[in-house]
């Protein structure tokens, strides 16, 4: 259900980390061809967990409308596991500012390895892929629905890209200052959106469980 799984989306798009290496791609040598590597990288780990997870899921027929009981067992698990990321969040301390360091280009292959690692499925980006699952739509509109999760999911790479090829100067700038914001407000951002998905789940699993 888009319903679900695109706000689910927009909280996991957000990503500070992220940001702030779109800014040390950015302001490097090649910006738009390194961007776009690192972007593909995320595109490769999104839309294939993505793809994989939900065709498990249908295809394990945990999914299926025949079964309607687990379907609200895993909206159960996944509420939980939401509200104890946000808790581990909440708890963690913040990250002080690293330590500066001398600038290290990375190569194709050290591109591809960061994005994959960034954009390895989260709660709330496995959440929104669980509410596409459990819609038992057809094929294509299934497709369609990951793909748009997974271009929600990006768009800490996509706008800055798009924003550079037009205004290269204010696009740094600007991706400066969202990323400053985002250190001081982010995690607060991400605490609410996963323990608001997290209490939404889980009264969903209970309401159909009991």
């Amino acid at each position: 259900m888009l319903s679900e799984a695109v706000p689910a989306a927009f909280g996991a798009a957000i990503s500070p980390p992220a940001l702030l290496f779109m800014a040390f791609v950015l302001t490097g040598p090649q910006p738009r061809r390194r961007a776009l590597t690192f972007l593909t990288g995320a595109a490769l780990i999104a839309l294939g967990a993505g793809f994989l997870f939900v065709l498990l899921l249908q295809g394990s027929g945990a999914e299926s409308p025949r079964h309607h009981t687990v379907p609200h067992w895993i909206d159960l698990v996944i509420g939980i596991v939401l509200v104890a990321f946000a808790v581990i969040i909440y708890f963690r301390p913040p990250r002080g500012p690293k330590a500066d360091k001398q600038r290290r280009e990375l190569g194709v292959i050290g591109l591809l390895g960061v994005a994959v690692v960034m954009y390895s499925p989260g709660p709330l980006y496995v959440a929104s892929l669980h509410s596409i699952a459990k819609a038992h739509n057809s094929l294509l509109v299934t497709v369609l629905s990951i793909v748009l999760v997974a271009a929600i999911y990006m768009l800490m790479i996509e706008i800055p890209i798009i924003a550079h090829a037009i205004w290269p100067d204010a696009t740094v700038r600007g991706v400066t200052v969202v990323n400053t914001w985002l250190a001081r407000h982010g995690r607060t951002i991400i605490i609410i959106v996963a323990a608001g998905f997290g209490a939404y789940f889980i009264g969903s699993g209970i309401a159909h469980l009991v």
